[in-house]
């Protein structure tokens, strides 16, 4: 099986600082480089603008750099004019800073609708990872939006091809999804027991979490009961457990055979 860690790279949670781009993913990399891991960062485009030098480094470690908005809005309540121009401009940002067109897009707070995908396909993108089906968490953090997370529920939990070349790459979920949130609540034994779900309810694994995952977040009730800590160790063992069960780590655009 293939397995993609993504990680969106944004503000701080309740906050405007970029803490987890500076301590939070550095963090991270060490796993990653542990592990010998390719993961696939998710950026808005102002981001990418405010600091080209660090996400470029990534990049040319290996790691896929994909575009996260412009400015972590969502899309689903911005016209189709707003989108388009903001899907140009990031689009722009992104082709001056790594001299190529990028392949892949996740809306964030899961916005994804329609008209986005139609434009995302139109202007040559490869893939939309803004999906999370079978997901009740979402439903919980987004109460009002139930008619896009109800759409979004009932997605097919697998690769699916929506266009002549482009893809939609759900992340992968079982009731719970597989972010941060099960990583940092769960100890390993449970873990491991959710994993197993995963691998049966799923023909790749996706997971994801934040930049600021990976630090701490005084002002956090998440983090204060289940610390990123825990996070931080199981992700490591998550990734050995993985890798010696045979499965192989890839970025969301290697996914695509």
């Amino acid at each position: 099986m293939k397995v993609s860690l993504t990680f969106d790279v944004e503000k701080d949670l309740h906050s405007s600082t970029y803490n987890g781009l500076e301590f939070g993913i550095p963090a991270l990399l060490q796993i990653l480089n542990k592990h010998k891991i390719k993961a696939t960062f998710f950026v808005p485009a102002q981001l990418l603008k405010k600091f080209p030098d660090y996400l470029l480094f990534l990049k040319n470690q290996g790691h896929e750099i994909a575009l996260h908005g412009f400015a972590h809005e969502r899309f689903d309540i911005l016209s189709a004019w707003e989108k388009q121009i903001r899907i140009v401009k990031s689009v722009e940002i992104y082709k001056k800073i790594f001299n190529q067109y990028p392949k892949g897009f996740r809306a964030p707070q899961h916005s994804i609708d329609a008209e986005t995908l139609d434009l995302l396909k139109d202007m040559g993108f490869l893939y939309d990872a803004s999906y999370t089906p079978f997901n009740l968490l979402q439903l919980l953090f987004f109460p009002k939006r139930f008619q896009l997370w109800l759409k979004g529920f009932f997605k097919k939990r697998e690769i699916n091809k929506i266009g002549d070349n482009f893809y939609e790459i759900p992340t992968s979920s079982f009731i719970l999804p597989f972010v941060s949130l099960p990583l940092r609540i769960f100890p390993w034994p449970i873990l491991k027991v959710y994993l197993w779900v995963l691998k049966r309810t799923s023909s790749n694994l996706v997971f994801y979490a934040h930049s600021w995952d990976f630090i701490e977040l005084p002002k956090s009730k998440t983090d204060k009961y289940f610390s990123y800590r825990r996070l931080i160790s199981n992700l490591d063992k998550m990734i050995k457990y993985l890798s010696e069960k045979g499965d192989k780590f890839s970025t969301m655009h290697d996914l695509i055979g």
